[in-house]
């Protein structure tokens, strides 16, 4: 039988193909714990700008290291911590690594969750599905730099933040009013670490029809710049067109449209106020 091409495997030839197998996995898990890159994760791990994350999630999807050997790594680290602040960094990382397994037991147990939400409140709940916005969405062409930054970085690599994942995903559900699913179907089309579990337990908490105890959750775009690309540093490396505006321009995405216009760029395809109001109304339990 022949082995299937990246077309059938729903990979993009323009894709850049990370390296693979047991060996690229252990040096990725050496070179996070050296020079202990992983005692600063909880500083780091935020900032797409920084490669602050150890990038093995496709590795763990894949199987080319196993939880279990990462988990006695952090057991040995731990042996040689000095400081709380290191502490706290190996106990967030182990903390993600803990709701991998989650998510992985959630959909073991509640398989129906594949098919539809968890809070119940979300049955019914009258998504506006626009089919242009979601095309905007997909191909980085919301207006919104740091969403499009984070699309873009999606598309040409196969991989994202995850601190991206979620403002994307808060975007396409609080904003778009559009189906968590699309954004899962998506996503699962895309991502080199593209695995069921995680993405549908990721997309369901953003969506706020997850097991999350505090579900209600809105992403202000402009916000999550300003805390996580001060200078904008990754909206620049991905949107070059955009590269000689100001910081400020970039964060809060409020961008002349004549300067929108000589850069190709478009304006904001919705407003996020008016947006996350519709949001919140539409989500109030009905009597």
């Amino acid at each position: 039988m022949a082995l299937p091409t990246l077309t059938e495997l729903r990979f993009s030839h323009r894709q850049v193909i990370p390296k693979a197998g047991e060996r690229e996995a252990k040096r990725l898990l050496e070179q996070f714990n050296h020079p202990q890159k992983i005692l600063q994760y909880k500083q780091q791990r935020d900032f797409p700008a920084i490669e602050g994350t150890s990038r093995l999630s496709p590795h763990l999807r894949f199987g080319t290291i196993g939880i279990r050997r990462i988990w006695q790594m952090t057991e040995e680290i731990e042996v040689d911590i000095r400081t709380e602040e290191e502490q706290i960094s190996l106990t967030t990382w182990r903390q993600e690594l803990a709701w991998r397994e989650f998510y992985q037991h959630v959909l073991f147990f509640f398989p129906e969750l594949a098919e539809r939400a968890y809070q119940t409140r979300m049955t019914g709940f009258p998504w506006q599905n626009n089919k242009d916005y979601f095309a905007a969405w997909c191909e980085g062409k919301t207006g919104y730099p740091i969403v499009d930054a984070a699309m873009r970085q999606l598309n040409q690599t196969g991989w994202m933040h995850n601190r991206c994942r979620m403002i994307v995903a808060s975007f396409l559900t609080k904003d778009l009013l559009i189906n968590w699913q699309w954004g899962e179907r998506y996503f699962m089309q895309k991502l080199i670490d593209g695995d069921q579990t995680a993405n549908n337990g990721g997309w369901q908490w953003s969506a706020s029809s997850g097991m999350d105890p505090r579900p209600l959750r809105i992403f202000n775009p402009a916000s999550q710049a300003k805390n996580y690309d001060p200078d904008a540093q990754y909206i620049r490396q991905w949107l070059p067109e955009l590269a000689d505006l100001s910081t400020a321009e970039l964060i809060t995405g409020t961008i002349a449209p004549g300067k929108c216009k000589d850069r190709d760029y478009v304006l904001p395809i919705v407003n996020h106020n008016e947006q996350q109001k519709k949001f919140k109304e539409y989500y109030k339990p009905q009597n």
